[in-house]
């Protein structure tokens, strides 16, 4: 159960990177991730054998699958139940459709 909270904290890091359109290299990654190197280079194996990276010469990067389970693993944003009563809101606003009348 470690070695997926390990995962998890790689997707979440690779996340961070890719909003700062920081490169993330292996030694960014050990910086922010609780992990040792041989450790961290068989977390990135499993996430690639997965789909959920891709490795590069340039770096580690996100697949579309790994940047889905990264941004449900990470916490709600504040303000989140406001969001659900703006679109309460909005549906209420919605005019009901106008039957129109046969013809005669």
């Amino acid at each position: 159960m470690e070695s997926m909270t390990l995962e998890i904290s790689v997707l979440r890091a690779l996340l961070r990177l890719a909003r700062r359109r920081s490169p993330a290299t292996t030694s960014e990654l050990l910086v922010r991730v609780e992990a040792d190197g041989q450790e961290l280079e068989r977390i990135l194996d499993r996430l690639a054998r997965a789909e959920l990276v891709y490795r590069t010469e340039a770096g580690t990067r996100l697949s579309l699958g790994g940047l889905a389970v990264a941004a449900a693993s990470c916490a709600p944003v504040r303000g989140a139940p406001k969001a659900k009563k703006q679109e309460a809101a909005a549906r209420a606003r919605v005019l009901p459709m106008v039957r129109r009348r046969r013809a005669a």
